[in-house]
C-alpha cells in the first residue's frame, strides 16, 4: 500500500527544514484542523487568514504570520474571496525551541522585506541542487527564526540589527557571486565590521564568507562543465575567476579532481 507523502516529522538536533513553499488560495475556501510533529509558520504575503484559538476568531493579515509549535492543534481558514498568498515553512530543532512558549498564535513581522527575502531564499535553496544546498537552507532558516524572535521581542524598531539584515547580505552574495563582489559591502549591509561579519556569517551558514563564495562558484562551474560543455577558461570567466590556472587549483581543492577531468567524467 502506498501511503501519501508527508514531510511531517520531528527534527532532531539543532536545526532542520522539513518543507517549505508558497500557495495561492483562490479556487475554494480552505479550513484546516490538524496536528504536526514540527513547527509551522504560515506568512500572509497577500490577503488574510483566520486563526481559531480558545474559542476566539483572530484575523491574520498581510505582513503577519500564523505560528504553530509541535503537537499543537492547528485550526485556521483561508477564504477564496480574499485570493490569499501563503508562504509556509515546516521546521524543527533546538534553535526554534524559544518560540514554543505561547502556543498557536499570530506574529506580526516587524521587518517584512527581510523576512520575505529569507522565505524566498529558503524556497530557492529547497528546490535547488548542489552541495551547498543544505548549508544555504540552514542559513536562511536561522535568519527566519531570528526574525520571528525579534518580532515578538519588539527589537525590530530603529537601527536594524544582524538577523534582519543577513538575508539581504546572502541575497547580495548570491546575485553578485559570479562577477566582481565586495564582501565589505555585504558586511555593511549588516552594519558590522568585516571581522565581526565574518564571525557571524560563519555562525549562520557554517562557512566564512570567502569560503562560502568559493563554494558557490565551484558549484556553478560544475554545472557549466557538466551541462554546457564550456572550456575551462570560459567556465573560469563565467564564475568570476580572471585567472584560469588559479580557478583550476581552487576547483581541484574543492572537488578533488581538475576541471578537465571532471568534465570528461561527467559528460
Amino acid at each position: 500500500m502506498n501511503l501519501p507523502y508527508s514531510s511531517d516529522k520531528k527534527v532532531e538536533g539543532e536545526i532542520g527544514l522539513n518543507s517549505c513553499g508558497a500557495q495561492t488560495i483562490a479556487d475554494r475556501d480552505c479550513q484546516v484542523r490538524r496536528k504536526r510533529l514540527d513547527y509551522t509558520v504560515m506568512y500572509i504575503a497577500k490577503g488574510r487568514a483566520v486563526l481559531y484559538r480558545s474559542g476566539k476568531r483572530i484575523e491574520v493579515r498581510e505582513g503577519e504570520a500564523l505560528f504553530f509549535p509541535p503537537d499543537v492543534t492547528q485550526r485556521y481558514a483561508f477564504f477564496k474571496s480574499d485570493v490569499s498568498v501563503n508562504k509556509w515553512v515546516h521546521f524543527g530543532g533546538s534553535v526554534a525551541s524559544p518560540l514554543e512558549a505561547g502556543g498557536a498564535r499570530k506574529i506580526t513581522v516587524s521587518n517584512r522585506r527581510e523576512f520575505e527575502n529569507a522565505l524566498d531564499g529558503l524556497a530557492r535553496a529547497y528546490n535547488g541542487i548542489g552541495e551547498l544546498r543544505e548549508d544555504l537552507k540552514t542559513g536562511y532558516l536561522r535568519v527566519i527564526i531570528a526574525l520571528l524572535r525579534e518580532s515578538e521581542s519588539k527589537i525590530g524598531k530603529g537601527k536594524p540589527n544582524l538577523p534582519n539584515r543577513m538575508s539581504e547580505a546572502l541575497n547580495y552574495i548570491h546575485v553578485n557571486a559570479y562577477s566582481e563582489i565586495d564582501l565589505n559591502r555585504a558586511a555593511a549591509i549588516c552594519f558590522l565590521s568585516r571581522d565581526r561579519f565574518n564571525h557571524v556569517f560563519k555562525e549562520t551558514t557554517g562557512y566564512p564568507p570567502n569560503v562560502y563564495l568559493t563554494k558557490l562558484r565551484v558549484e556553478r562551474a560544475k554545472q557549466l562543465l557538466r551541462d554546457e560543455g564550456m572550456s575551462v577558461r570560459e567556465c573560469a570567466e563565467s564564475v568570476g575567476f580572471d585567472d584560469a590556472n588559479y580557478f583550476c587549483r581552487v576547483f581541484k581543492k574543492e572537488t578533488g579532481i581538475p576541471p578537465k577531468r571532471y568534465a570528461r567524467y561527467n559528460a
